[in-house]
């Protein structure tokens, strides 16, 4: 027989492949799942699991029995905790080694509308204030952008990945100079099938804009680290003018975006009304073709987000002025033969009807649209609305949801939805936490009733303590429906953050 000792180097070695998995089962219950190698010493019948609170120990043995698999699963670990595995082997005389080495858990705090903050910026040479949302790759890494830090404090592309102890790691892809590559990026990235990023920035590029007219860029995954290319340096004139918004690709993989300037330039608008563009990939490069150039009055002014495409190919966007109100409307832009043609298919009036459109709209399976206006209701504080088409030409507007300042107030960012048809968006602002003057903002959800009516839930209210305020970005859900976002301010560091919402 031979006996373990403490020192031996196949013990020492247990856990070098242990795996976590957590599962919000109920509203508070997390389990650990724990995977180990088998030790190479003789006569070995089982192991004995030791949990510690801190690192290093003390450590209490967790299992009532031997176990004699190389697995073990914990179901009375605590949401927002971190706990410290160690394992031990036992022969058949009852003798055991010493320790193995040790593993950390991080467990997800609470169930469904808790918030994990995965990362929070650190400011200065890390990224801060990320204005945009996220979007997720197939193995579950996030990519997103922020509008200032970095390594020329221009901004960054971040990417965050997960860990097999319930931690992320945050990564630079990309720090802008603020030059001819772009500076500044406000909009969300979109991600093609071989694994490259697209974004926009608002600034650099072009110098014949005072901080430069903005770019479209392209950031290409290497051999440990990435690439970035401008595929388009606007100037500032009738191809348009600082992109803010995220962009949008066809199954051509052409990408199709707003800028907020530009265009027609006019008493109107001295730097452009803005403009809705195509970039089409050719042999010798990119192409910019615009599509649509705002003129400041009915048809709309200055779209801040970016398109959405129908069933039939048609896009679809929102502008923060213009109209026939001046307060917004909701354009609809559709190929034809030479061309494509706009048509507003609503144009908000500033009162109950909303006001002052951000975000961008939605489209779901029925060809009905949804979206946020920043203002309008009673109080002004924004309203949630769905545009509905009519069979016999037009569209009827909605009004799902009026915020009233507490707890919610003045939605940016657009909705996502769910397999079961619950909006998510999100509000800057809202009056509950009162530490950030007018409210930090709260992540809310609409869920569809049976006879057509909305409920309205605040999910989650940012703020309290280490958390972060002023969501502006797009929600992202992952499959099992958890929500993923940014925050602007706030966090750890004071300078943003990347939450998850247990769904």
């Amino acid at each position: 027989m031979r006996y373990l000792t403490p020192q031996s180097k196949s013990v020492t070695n247990l856990l070098s492949f242990l795996v976590f998995l957590f599962f919000p089962a109920l509203a508070i219950a997390h389990t650990a799942n724990l995977s180990w190698d088998a030790s190479t010493s003789h006569g070995i019948v089982g192991y004995n699991v030791y949990r510690g609170a801190n690192p290093g120990g003390p450590y209490t043995k967790i299992n009532s029995t031997l176990d004699p698999n190389t697995t073990y699963s914990d179901g009375t670990v605590q949401g927002g905790q971190t706990y410290y595995f160690v394992t031990t082997a036992v022969d058949g005389q009852g003798m055991e080694s010493g320790y193995s080495n040790q593993t950390e858990a991080v467990i997800p705090a609470g169930g469904s509308g808790s918030e994990n903050a995965l990362y929070s910026f650190a400011g200065s040479s890390d990224p801060k204030l990320p204005y945009a949302g996220l979007v997720f790759d197939k193995a579950g890494n996030l990519y997103g952008t922020t509008e200032s830090g970095g390594a020329n404090g221009q901004g960054t592309v971040f990417e965050i990945t997960p860990n097999a102890n319930g931690s992320w790691t945050e990564t630079v892809l990309y720090s802008f100079t603020g030059a001819t590559d772009g500076g500044q990026p406000y909009g969300s990235l979109v991600l093609d099938a071989a694994g490259n990023l697209y974004g926009t920035t608002n600034y650099g590029g072009n110098a014949s804009c005072s901080m430069g007219c903005g770019t479209v860029f392209e950031l290409t995954p290497g051999s440990g680290a990435w690439s970035e290319s401008v595929l388009y340096s606007f100037t500032g004139g009738s191809d348009g003018r600082e992109p803010n918004a995220r962009l949008l690709a066809d199954s051509a993989g052409n990408l199709y975006g707003t800028t907020m300037l530009g265009g027609t330039i006019s008493s109107v608008c001295s730097s452009g009304c803005g403009t809705v563009f195509k970039l089409t990939k050719g042999s010798s490069g990119w192409t910019e073709s615009v599509l649509y150039a705002f003129a400041g009055g009915a048809d709309g002014l200055s779209p801040y987000d970016g398109l959405a495409f129908d069933a039939k190919g048609n896009l679809y966007g929102t502008t923060y002025g213009g109209g026939a109100s001046a307060a917004g409307t909701v354009f609809n832009l559709t190929p034809a033969s030479g061309g494509w043609t706009e048509s507003v298919i609503h144009s908000f009036g500033g009162g109950n009807d909303g006001k002052n459109p951000f975000g961008d709209v939605i489209v779901d399976a029925a060809g009905n649209l949804y979206g946020t206006a920043f203002q309008g209701d009673t109080g002004g504080y924004g309203i949630v609305f769905e545009l509905l088409p009519n069979p016999k030409g037009g569209w009827r507007e909605k009004v799902l949801h009026g915020f009233g300042n507490a707890p919610s107030a003045s939605p940016v960012a657009g909705l996502v939805m769910d397999t079961a048809g619950n909006l998510y968006g999100t509000t800057m602002l809202g009056a509950a936490q009162t530490s950030c003057g007018g409210g930090c903002g709260t992540l809310f959800k609409l869920a569809p009733g049976t006879t057509g009516g909305w409920t309205f839930t605040a999910v989650h209210q940012f703020g309290r303590g280490t958390d972060g305020y002023h969501p502006t970005g797009d929600l992202v859900l992952d499959a099992a429906g958890n929500v993923y976002g940014t925050t602007q301010a706030g966090g750890a560091q004071g300078t943003g953050m990347v939450f998850e919402i247990m769904h």
